[in-house]
């Protein structure tokens, strides 16, 4: 009999600390939320050509460190010469068509000028033979002749000034043509400029597909650049939703990646995503059906990272087990 309720007794205690250790984990994981499903995300930035050409030089390999502005790829740059001596050639002429034009313009005023100077003449002419034949000491005919050459003149004159007015027209027009043949000569050197391919910003050379000889269009990935320092890291914890209830933006986390076993790095909570990762899938859930299971819904929680994890641990993929401190949390 002793012996029965000694196993009843041990069979009590045994399920009252199961049930202790229970309800602490469930408080702990009230105070503590963890998920392991979360995974390290970093900036991918993809490196094209923007103009078609092809590979001369590729001169990273897969896995390499780069710099920003560190050569990449080098294109063919024949074709892009020619454009870039076919659009000087332009420029020569288009200078050569203004200095002609204005060489036009003081040949104009030159004309001008003696036009000018004849109607002076005329004019002084016509003025004598008027008072000469007021007193009849001339000839009708000869003031007559005069009148006649000083509105010659003044038409030499009136013609003239036209001439230069569309000189002077042709010298804008000549110009605005420089103009542009410049604005074509700094087009075809940046085009000329771009066979240089240049790492965009600091990463790890990835997904390189560039080879030599190959022929490339515009905005065709020669590779991927993945930036993991800084900022431009991070880690997408997916947590349920009935865990959401307390986790705020700010808030300490601590987490462990798989890669490196148990040690724990630290972050914090930078965002929590617009919707779960169900609503943004390719084909969502139609829930307005008849045959509607609740499914319990996980929502992206962003963690930005502090600087004690290493950069040799963040890779963009890599598993993690993420727990957030709501401790501080007010009620």
């Amino acid at each position: 009999m002793n012996k029965r309720w000694i196993g009843l007794t041990i069979i009590l205690l045994v399920a009252a600390a199961l049930v202790f250790v229970g309800w602490h984990k469930w408080q702990h994981g009230q105070i503590y939320p963890s998920t392991d499903n979360a995974y390290i995300g970093a900036d991918v930035t993809a490196v094209a050509s923007r103009v078609p050409g092809t590979l001369l030089k590729v001169e990273v390999e897969e896995h390499q460190i780069v710099k920003a502005g560190q050569p990449i790829a080098q294109l063919d740059p024949r074709d892009f010469d020619q454009a870039v001596a076919k659009q000087k050639a332009n420029v020569g002429a288009a200078e050569a068509a203004v200095a002609l034009q204005k060489a036009q313009i003081a040949g104009a005023e030159a004309q001008l000028a003696a036009a000018r100077a004849q109607l002076d003449l005329a004019r002084t002419d016509r003025d004598r033979f008027a008072a000469l034949e007021e007193r009849g000491s001339t000839a009708r005919r000869q003031y007559d002749q005069a009148v006649a050459a000083a509105k010659v003149a003044e038409a030499r004159v009136e013609a003239a000034r036209k001439q230069l007015a569309a000189a002077k027209a042709g010298l804008e027009a000549k110009i605005k043509g420089l103009e542009k043949a410049h604005t074509g000569l700094d087009n075809a050197l940046l085009q000329r400029s771009y066979c240089a391919v240049t790492a965009p910003c600091s990463g790890v050379v990835a997904d390189k597909s560039a080879m030599v000889g190959q022929v490339t269009a515009p905005g065709q990935p020669l590779c991927r650049i993945v930036q993991t320092t800084g900022e431009h890291v991070w880690i997408d914890a997916n947590f349920k939703e009935t865990q959401l209830r307390r986790i705020r933006v700010g808030q300490p986390v601590t987490f462990t990646i798989d890669a490196d076993g148990s040690t724990e790095f630290h972050g914090h909570v930078a965002s929590l995503g617009a919707g779960s990762g169900a609503a943004f899938s390719l084909l969502p859930p139609e829930n307005a059906t008849g045959n509607w299971i609740k499914v319990v819904q996980r929502l992206p929680v962003r963690i930005t990272l502090d600087d004690d994890a290493p950069a040799r641990l963040l890779k963009i993929g890599l598993s993690c087990e993420v727990t957030v401190d709501t401790s501080g949390l007010e009620e």
